[in-house]
């Protein structure tokens, strides 16, 4: 897990570089804050909370925008480190790993919290319970409290391994949409019909391990944009 993350939080800062070398200079912790609620409102999205109306659940796309979330919070830590191996060792990311193995020990969280998540028997409205908590805690940008309930909604929702090989999946899309003119609005993002994201992921259901992963994405994407 350990060396996942590292590549993780790498991939993140190259990525950063790419859309800007001098990123820490001209975002802040509230850009990426602002991102992260919102990612959490297109994930609350996908599942059945509208009342007036009939919804599917779509945890394909729960689990795409988990991902998304985890974009944002990765930026968010390090802009105070450089290093992804420092960022790994720091008291946020150990949070998450607190929320994602469900260990409720010495955590600064209101009980009813934790209560309410631990009781609530419907599955969506356990995932929509926990994306408002991460959302609740980057619009007040309280870290430890957004990224607790973060790791347990990744436990929730796809599984670190999961996480992982989707991350890596959609940091290659990332380049590849900067590669294509995204920033400058000549990238295509809807491929017959469907967005790059879901196209992405199913991509990713047929794929394994991490060594065939870029290969197989870019084969695609470069055939869809020649």
């Amino acid at each position: 897990m350990k060396e996942n993350l590292i590549e993780m939080f790498q991939l993140q800062e190259e990525l950063n570089r790419k859309i800007s070398n001098d990123w820490r200079k001209i975002r802040s912790k509230e850009d990426f804050a602002r991102a992260t609620w919102i990612e959490c409102a297109e994930l609350v999205d996908s599942l059945p909370w509208k009342w007036w109306k009939k919804q599917t659940p779509d945890m394909d796309n729960v689990q795409i925008e988990v991902v998304d979330i985890w974009h944002f919070i990765m930026s968010y830590i390090l802009i105070d480190y450089e290093k992804p191996e420092e960022a790994i060792e720091s008291d946020a990311v150990q949070t998450f790993l607190k929320g994602l193995s469900e260990d409720f020990t010495n955590i600064n969280i209101d009980g009813s919290l934790i209560n309410h998540y631990l009781g609530e028997t419907d599955r969506y409205k356990k995932i929509i319970f926990l994306a408002e908590r991460v959302a609740e805690g980057f619009l007040r940008q309280d870290l430890n409290f957004g990224i607790f309930f973060f790791g347990v909604l990744v436990r929730n929702t796809i599984s670190f391994e999961k996480l992982y090989l989707l991350y890596i999946g959609k940091n290659i899309l990332n380049h590849i949409r900067q590669e294509k003119g995204y920033n400058t609005g000549e990238y295509k993002k809807t491929i017959n019909g469907m967005e790059d994201n879901q196209y992405l992921f199913e991509i990713i259901k047929s794929i394994k391990t991490r060594d065939e992963l870029e290969q197989r994405i870019r084969e695609a994407f470069e055939k869809i944009h020649s």
